[in-house]
């Protein structure tokens, strides 16, 4: 029997730390390991089912729909997946006016496992908000009693003394709820490009909204969608098809892109569409535009200053807004209708 001492003592203690440290190092060697692994199976499956890209193109379709005349832009900034799977980017935020597309700010999008937790926000330099376009319902649809519109002060004669070498942004609401079909058609003949039409989708008959405003004679629905160029994707969500503007040859295509997209995304859960992407209600606007077709009441255009102008002597328009002004970018028979 080995008689103790302090030697032996040391030993056993400076034995003891070596074990003691090689099984810290293994456990951290293994927990290193187990985490390059989890994150490389997660980038893959990540990769594999376009998670960025899906959530790029459907926060983006949620933004052309909900803001007038604002789209992001296909090219994204990638962040690496978290550890704990939350998934970042930003897109560039575009405004058309004229024939050309402004950058006006940024979208940044925080994707994690929980919808609830997910955000997006949005960063516009120089504007106090994305869009300040509100369009009037022409008339009650519980009563159908005729409303008003409630015009931006001064606007044609801004657009009077407007130099002819500008191109600008307008929204108007219209006199009476029209087919699609029929406001371009009334639009036939000005030099304009019509980029976005808000929706009437049932409120206030099938639902009432989140958000809306009333005052004397005038109804304004916050929470409004609208018919842009169609979108569509392909399976790994690479968008394959941008309509630019709506007329007559692209209207249809592009209310059937819509409906497309729009059930997609009813496939998801509701946090996902409603928390996330902020579109409230949107099974039972989808089952009103199935049912019921494309009702609007407004629009936005661009074009030449003075061919906004000549809208001021149409019967059809009210509660006029001016938007972006920018120096002469216009070609009649402006680049292909489809990207």
């Amino acid at each position: 029997m080995t008689e103790w001492n302090k030697e032996l003592e040391k030993r056993i203690l400076k034995k003891s730390r070596f074990t003691l440290t090689f099984k810290i190092i293994r456990i951290l060697l293994m927990v290193v390991f187990i985490y390059a692994i989890y994150m490389i199976i997660a980038n893959i499956v990540t990769d594999k089912f376009a998670v960025g890209k899906e959530n790029m193109y459907f926060s983006s379709l949620s933004l052309e729909w909900t803001v007038p005349n604002v789209r992001g832009d296909f090219r994204i900034e990638e962040q690496d997946l978290t550890v704990f799977g939350t998934k970042s980017f930003s897109y560039n935020l575009l405004k058309k006016v004229g024939s050309e597309d402004l950058v006006i700010g940024e979208a940044q999008v925080t994707k994690r496992l929980f919808n609830d937790l997910s955000n997006i926000t949005y960063s516009h330099p120089g504007l106090r908000q994305l869009s300040e376009f509100s369009f009037s319902l022409p008339e009650n649809p519980g009563t159908n009693m005729k409303l008003e519109a409630n015009p931006s002060p001064h606007v044609w004669e801004s657009l009077e003394m407007l130099p002819e070498g500008t191109v600008g942004e307008l929204a108007f609401s219209t006199t009476s709820f029209m087919e699609s079909e029929k406001l371009i058609e009334n639009l036939r003949d000005y030099d304009i490009d019509i980029l976005w039409m808000p929706l009437y989708t049932g409120e206030f008959v099938n639902f009432d909204p989140y958000g809306w405003s009333e005052s004397n004679n005038l109804i304004i629905v916050s929470d409004v969608i609208g018919l842009t160029g169609g979108r569509d994707h392909d399976e790994n969500f690479n968008q394959t098809l941008r309509i630019n503007r709506l007329d007559e040859s692209s209207i249809k295509e592009s209310k059937q892109l819509m409906l497309e997209n729009m059930k997609e995304l009813l496939n998801k859960s509701n946090s996902y569409y409603e928390n996330f992407l902020g579109l409230g209600h949107l099974e039972e606007k989808y089952q009103y535009i199935e049912e019921e077709g494309f009702t609007v009441y407004g629009a936005v255009v661009t074009g030449p200053v003075k061919e906004l102008l000549r809208l001021k002597d149409a019967p059809f328009v009210q509660g006029e807004q001016l938007g972006e002004v920018e120096l002469w970018n216009w070609e009649k028979n402006e680049k292909d209708l489809k990207d």
